[in-house]
């Protein structure tokens, strides 16, 4: 059943065209994603079909009686209540329903037009799921963190917090349309795989505008691209579509040509015609015959086919490192409650390390202790860094930006005036926009400036704070390319588990006080935490409301100790060779220089203070596990 559409709609904003003759329609049951550069009008979309803004050509469809939802930043008036006092108005819609229900079976269903009432309502009460407000209340505050928390002021919550009680109460009203942008933003991973379960199940319908390509494959089956001004529409996911349309542009370039050669000679053949019938008229007739025959050919042509849009490809380039890239020791750190203790760790050469973990669990917070930012609670606590190490540090408050400044006088200060156009043409800088004040960026042109000046720092040690919040799809693979190709050491925090899968193949997991060390991929992080799941449920609505004792969790089964002690093993096998092959250069003093002494002399202590922190640990592990065999 068709819900909503957008009929050849145009819509400016100034004198720029955003959209030009853009078609869409939404039927129920199906959830659409919308994808496309960044400023293509996706956003855009969604306010022209909620309401919320006019079109300047064409029109809109809503389908009467039809709820919608659109998920905005919650105002002031908002912060003045409770958690609880704003779920309660999120059911007013659906207690208004159920009153109208029961005043009519009050008067009585006898007459048959009293009755047929009675049933549209009832309908509607029914699919915004009226007999399962209290459980959904339940499943909903518990995914988004707010279990517990219903006497909160809104006033005391941060903007992220803010975000994701908007997308609570939107959910818990269950409107037959959901128009959602970037739902995703402020989740963290757990609270993204139940949005994607709930949504998957959802009796609506979804139009959803994200950046997180595995949350749009997971529950779109239908997906429309802004592309020109224009949109077009496939079934399937963001990632079916877009491997589909990129083989169909390949198929219609390589036929255009093709087709232009036949023009080109049918032309040519046309033109001799023509010639040569000037000097005898038998050949007139063939001569039109052979027009007309081009004329028909040119008809039955592929149109020209619109050039892709630009791509961008960029490196970070960077000097080498010594083996030993961060050593941290008993790194310590709580607020109202614990987030790390006594955490030590060594970070080597080419690790590709993804910090994960829940909203509050101090991911953040460790990149800025590791970084000097943040002092550790326990005085013992000390981060060191290696030889050559040079830090590059990305996030999106673009801390030390003039915002007065411009794009371009900003980045001329790092390079010169030719450079400085060139590199921000790469990074989808239009000649126009580079002149926008550093304060009027978008999210996406600040994390892209960003990401810019990175590459200018020649870091071999980046750390990056969820790089690709605000990046479009097209941005999100360049970064991903960049990040495979770089020959240092990198150390994210992200949420998006598409870029961890592919860029990171070391997981580090801070949950309920631990933070706990996986070596190896992502893959096999999700392999050891379904092991390790007890309860594992496809309902994602018990899977919120479960819960398990802190007690129980704190104790290291004799799995997970046969594996720490298995890394350990590893570790220590790795610092010992590492010693070995040091000694042997040390053991030649004459084949290398002053400097170079003096910096593997460093190296050389970090190594082996490395090694006796992984042997003392090693014992405590081995020692434990000793103790549960014996059980």
């Amino acid at each position: 059943m068709l819900l909503a559409a957008l009929h050849s709609v145009d819509k400016y904003y100034g004198g720029q065209t955003v959209l030009k003759g853009a078609s869409l329609e939404l039927f129920s049951g199906s959830n659409t994603a919308i994808i496309g550069r960044n400023g293509a009008g996706k956003t855009t979309i969604l306010r022209l079909l909620s309401g919320t803004e006019p079109v300047d050509g064409g029109s809109v469809f809503v389908r009467e009686e039809t709820s919608c939802g659109l998920l905005t930043q919650e105002d002031g008036e908002v912060k003045n209540k409770t958690v609880q006092e704003l779920v309660e108005e999120a059911f007013i819609p659906l207690h208004d329903l159920g009153a109208q229900l029961a005043e009519l079976e009050k008067a009585g269903l006898d007459d048959h037009k009293r009755y047929s009432t009675w049933e549209v309502i009832h309908e509607r009460f029914e699919r915004r799921g009226g007999d399962q407000t209290r459980a959904r209340q339940e499943a909903v505050l518990h995914a988004f963190g707010f279990k517990g928390r219903v006497h909160e002021r809104a006033s005391s919550l941060s903007g992220g917090e803010l975000t994701r009680l908007g997308l609570a109460r939107l959910l818990m009203q269950q409107p037959e349309i959901l128009f959602l942008d970037e739902p995703t933003n402020h989740l963290d991973i757990d609270m993204r795989a139940w949005l994607g379960s709930y949504l998957g199940q959802y009796p609506g319908s979804a139009l959803v505008v994200s950046h997180d390509r595995e949350f749009l494959d997971r529950i779109c089956d239908r997906t429309a691209e802004v592309i020109w001004g224009g949109i077009r529409v496939g079934k399937g996911n963001p990632t079916t579509c877009r491997e589909l349309w990129r083989k169909q542009a390949q198929i219609q370039e390589a036929t255009r040509k093709k087709q232009e050669r036949e023009q080109a000679r049918l032309s040519e053949s046309s033109t001799r015609m023509r010639r040569w019938a000037r000097q005898n008229e038998k050949l007139h007739r063939r001569a039109r015959a052979m027009e007309r025959r081009l004329e028909r050919f040119e008809e039955t042509m592929i149109k020209e086919v619109e050039g892709p849009l630009p791509k961008t490809s960029f490196t970070f380039p960077s000097t080498p490192s010594g083996n030993m890239v961060i050593q941290a020791e008993h790194l310590t750190k709580s607020y109202k409650n614990t987030l790390f203790d006594d955490f030590s760790v060594v970070v080597r050469k080419r690790e590709r390390i993804a910090l994960v973990g829940p909203n509050g669990a101090g991911k953040s917070t460790l990149l800025q202790m590791l970084l000097g930012k943040v002092s550790s609670d326990d005085l013992k606590g000390v981060v060191r860094f290696g030889a050559r190490v040079r830090v590059g540090f990305y996030e999106q408050t673009l801390q030390g930006a003039d915002p007065k400044a411009t794009l371009i006088t900003e980045l001329i200060r790092l390079v010169g005036d030719v450079e400085a156009h060139n590199l921000l043409g790469r990074f989808m800088f239009p000649y126009e926009s580079q002149y926008k004040l550093m304060s009027n960026l978008s999210g996406g042109e600040r994390a892209r400036f960003g990401l810019l000046k990175l590459t200018l720092s020649k870091a071999n040690l980046l750390i990056m704070d969820e790089p690709t919040n605000h990046l479009d799809f097209e941005m999100i693979e360049a970064l991903e390319e960049a990040l495979r190709g770089f020959d240092g050491t990198i150390l994210i925090v992200s949420h998006d588990t598409r870029f961890v899968q592919r860029v990171s193949n070391k997981i580090w997991e801070m949950r309920e006080g631990r933070l706990r060390v996986f070596d190896g991929d992502w893959d096999y992080y999700q392999d050891l935490r379904g092991r390790e799941s007890k309860e594992p449920s496809a309902d994602p609505q018990e899977a919120a409301l479960r819960t398990s004792s802190p007690k129980n969790r704190t104790k290291k089964s004799k799995w997970q100790l046969e594996q720490e002690v298995s890394h350990l093993e590893k570790q220590i096998d790795y610092f010992e060779k590492t010693l070995e092959d040091f000694d042997q250069v040390l053991a030649q003093p004459d084949k290398i220089s002053v400097e170079r002494i003096a910096e593997l002399g460093i190296e050389y202590e970090d190594v082996q203070a490395a090694l006796l922190a992984a042997i003392e640990q090693w014992e405590k592990s081995s020692s434990e596990l000793a103790g549960l065999s014996q059980n």
